[in-house]
């Protein structure tokens, strides 16, 4: 155990975009018996504060598209209202993880690459344990910083994590916060503007018994509070978890946990945002599961209405398939939720046309999300450059909100794209 000084303060800045990560960060803080603080607004009263104390300061957050240019305007007013060597940036996230370069450019002092749970609370305590010299974390696997000559460095990839070992809810008297439960982290599929895969590969399963507690201790935490106590899950597609084969969903494994989630007074929601299902994982068979799940509506990854696209998507799927899963789902009496994503590269306005005559078509009777490409990094298309929309699709898109046909912030997304091209 590192001899750990207690002459540093740990914040965190709130952000209702990325909160579900700030749930599992916040529980390996204290798994690791590391006091920390959240903050909302403004952060520099906070700092100045613990540098009035005399002590360190580590400010972290996570980064995702939506939140950058936030993230960058925090770092720039930490550089100019606080010149002081005892503060500490730190950014971690999907972001943070694809393009640490850029994240260091912005003025952080490190970035956590990959999964954080073992590598935050590391860098901390070896900091801590080390009078803040930075030459001791140097070596840590999974981050990034710039040496002095301001190259970027790199340390080799920590082991990813088995996630039984780590809690997704932080139960600090002082922030409380119980997000969705995370199912499994990774997916077996490649499609090419998705990170997931290519951050956290392959699937690994949190198990049915680490659920349970997690269930049970969330019982206990909302009863007083609540008249009904919901249960949520994160995943990337709901119906393969524990699959052994990709693209065979494990049914006896989603029956078994099916079972045990309605020995419990709770309301299960299940293949609703933020886990959604593939189309060709819906069958009757699937179907069935859902039995006892209170949610009517299940979220689906449609993504286009042409098969050339979704095969430059790498989705794995075709529209016959999304058109069989829309067929299933309402004649078993749900409404489709499908997510539909428009200016990928390559795709042609007679392409967006396919997608929102479908869209069309389906109408009422499914509710379509649609979104705009945005590159990720560490992804195939991460250098890639989003197709223009065609005037009279953009009218469509127009027509459609206005009639409530599809949702999502597609405008806010186009806005971004605009920002990354």
């Amino acid at each position: 155990m590192l001899n750990v000084s207690n002459n540093f303060k740990v914040i965190l800045f709130w952000n209702k975009t990325t909160w579900y990560s700030l749930g599992a960060l916040t529980a390996s803080l204290q798994q690791y018996t590391i006091p920390y603080m959240t903050v909302k607004g403004d952060i520099i009263p906070h700092i100045q504060k613990a540098l009035s104390h005399d002590l360190y300061v580590i400010y972290g957050e996570s980064a995702r598209i939506t939140t950058l240019k936030s993230i960058e305007e925090r770092l720039k007013l930490i550089h100019k209202e606080i010149s002081s060597p005892k503060v500490i940036t730190v950014i971690g996230g999907p972001h943070a993880s694809g393009d640490p370069q850029k994240i260091l450019e912005m003025g952080a002092s490190y970035v956590v690459v990959g999964e954080g749970e073992v590598t935050f609370p590391e860098l901390i305590l070896t900091l801590a344990a080390n009078e803040f010299q930075h030459k001791y974390v140097k070596s840590l696997p999974g981050i990034a910083y710039r040496d002095e000559n301001a190259n970027l460095v790199q340390t080799p990839p920590r082991e990813r994590i088995f996630l039984d070992d780590y809690c997704p809810f932080s139960d600090n008297k002082d922030f409380r916060l119980h997000p969705p439960i995370e199912l499994m982290r990774g997916c077996a599929f490649r499609c090419r503007f998705c990170q997931v895969p290519y951050l956290y590969g392959n699937p690994r399963f949190r198990s049915i018994d680490s659920i349970m507690k997690i269930v049970e201790h969330y019982i206990q935490h909302f009863k007083p509070l609540k008249d009904h106590i919901d249960i949520r899950f994160i995943a990337p597609n709901s119906l393969g978890y524990m699959e052994k084969k990709r693209g065979q969903p494990n049914c006896d494994a989603l029956n078994k946990l099916m079972k045990e989630l309605t020995r419990y007074d709770v309301r299960v929601f299940f293949g609703t945002f933020p886990s959604e299902i593939r189309p060709e994982y819906i069958t009757d068979k699937t179907l069935s599961l859902f039995n006892e799940v209170s949610n009517r509506q299940i979220s689906v990854g449609f993504q286009s209405g042409s098969d050339r696209i979704l095969s430059e998507m790498r989705r794995g799927h075709s529209v016959e398939d999304g058109l069989q899963a829309f067929d299933l789902l309402t004649s078993h009496g749900f409404t489709p939720l499908f997510d539909f994503l428009l200016g990928v590269p390559t795709e042609t306005p007679a392409e967006q046309w396919e997608t929102l005559s479908l869209i069309r078509e389906l109408g009422k009777k499914a509710r379509s999300r649609l979104h705009y490409f945005i590159p990720l990094p560490q992804t195939p298309w991460k250098a890639s450059t989003s197709s223009p929309l065609d005037p009279d699709v953009q009218s469509e898109i127009g027509r459609l909100a206005k009639a409530e046909i599809i949702t999502g912030s597609f405008a806010k997304q186009l806005q971004i794209a605009s920002r990354s091209d």
